[in-house]
């Protein structure tokens, strides 16, 4: 895969990433919220960006999906890879501190053509203040390889996230 395609390719992930921001940001009928965070390792590789939106919001159980963007180094095989991440966050409980359980597959589309799906999870606590913009996460985030092998590769991350659209 050129670098050419490569640009294309993040460019396009990155238009659609914020048309759903967007989108999700208008709907001024909904509890909607719409967060922007920075992991530290997880389930992007080394760092991602994310954007966040509620799914559900109810008094013990919010749904959010959660879609990111990385740039990992993988080896000299490979090159490096462009890491999208796109998950299910179940969070339980009552008040800032909440139980924080996800699941989804992330895309890895490599500098020397290669296409991987894995599939992360997240097992963590959430601290996310009721009266503040901000939300803090800390988890245990293996990666799961399942297609022609199974492998489970252990890893962790930290996360610092904010509302873009919180309503006070």
């Amino acid at each position: 895969m050129t670098n050419q395609k490569i640009l294309r390719t993040l460019i396009l992930v990155c238009v659609i990433l914020l048309k759903q921001v967007s989108s999700f940001s208008q709907d001024n009928n909904s509890k909607d919220q719409t967060y922007f965070s920075f992991e530290l390792a997880g389930v992007g590789g080394l760092a991602s960006l994310n954007f966040e939106h509620n799914v559900l919001d109810k008094e013990v159980l919010d749904i959010q999906m959660r879609y990111g963007l990385s740039y990992m180094p993988i080896d000299k095989n490979n090159g490096g890879g462009i890491i999208i991440p796109v998950l299910a966050h179940f969070l339980i409980g009552k008040g800032a501190h909440k139980l924080d359980l996800g699941a989804g597959q992330a895309l890895t589309i490599t500098t020397k053509g290669s296409l991987f799906i894995l599939a992360p999870l997240s097992f963590g606590y959430r601290y996310q203040p009721t009266d503040k913009n901000y939300f803090l996460r800390a988890a245990y985030t293996p990666i799961v390889s399942y297609l022609l092998d199974f492998q489970w590769q252990n890893w962790a991350g930290l996360t610092y996230g904010y509302h873009f659209n919180r309503k006070k």
